[in-house]
């Protein structure tokens, strides 16, 4: 008996869609950390084959890189915008740590998923360190600016300086998301952050 039977090429599964293969892979990253989750998982989650996730993000800690610089694009970028776009600077310090907060306190995930890369123990764990070393540097300067222009504007004192009250918020949302991993609740990190904002600011209390 003969039947025609016509073979798919391969290639990726119709449908695929990179951005919501990385979307998950930074869910199950997040919440499960690089030696938690393996290819084969993060496949199933998205229905498509293994082979297919790695034509289109290489190996496991490749993918791993690929999640971490999506995670910053999703989770960062607009933080880092808002904070930028907001003229009141009080509202602006206020806003960005309330909702680092909430991020970092969701249902299934909890702390930062790039401070848990960059624990991990994967093939790419010393670039990921470089990336993220280089992302925090820049995060603190795009603050130091936007606190410098507050301080010539005369709306802020000048001590602390610009670039330490920078550092110094960078590191204070490192800690309070390290704080929210092992399982300090929402609530009494949000009157903690609060309660920094006028520090950060250099304002009287």
């Amino acid at each position: 008996m003969v039947t025609n039977v016509v073979k798919r090429p391969p290639g990726r599964p119709k449908g695929f869609i990179p951005d919501e293969a990385l979307d998950r892979a930074v869910e199950m990253f997040w919440e499960h950390g690089f030696e938690g989750v393996d290819v084969e998982r993060i496949a199933r989650a998205v229905n498509v084959t293994k082979p297919a996730l790695y034509r289109a993000f290489g190996d496991k800690s490749t993918l791993l890189l690929r999640a971490v610089e999506r995670y910053a694009l999703i989770y960062g970028a607009p933080k880092m915008a808002a904070f930028q776009a907001e003229p009141d600077i009080h509202k602006a310090v206020t806003t960005f740590c309330e909702v680092t907060v909430n991020t970092a306190t969701g249902d299934a995930r909890s702390g930062c998923m790039l401070a848990a890369a960059a624990l991990g123990r994967s093939e790419r764990v010393t670039e990921i360190r470089s990336w993220l070393a280089n992302g925090f540097t820049a995060s603190a300067d795009v603050f130091a600016k936007r606190f410098e222009q507050e301080v010539k504007a005369g709306r802020l004192p000048r001590t602390p300086s610009a670039k330490v009250r920078g550092r110094l918020l960078v590191d204070l949302l490192q800690g309070v998301q390290l704080r929210a991993k092992v399982g300090i609740t929402r609530k009494e990190l949000l009157e903690d952050v609060r309660s920094y904002v006028p520090l950060i600011l250099g304002e009287r209390i």
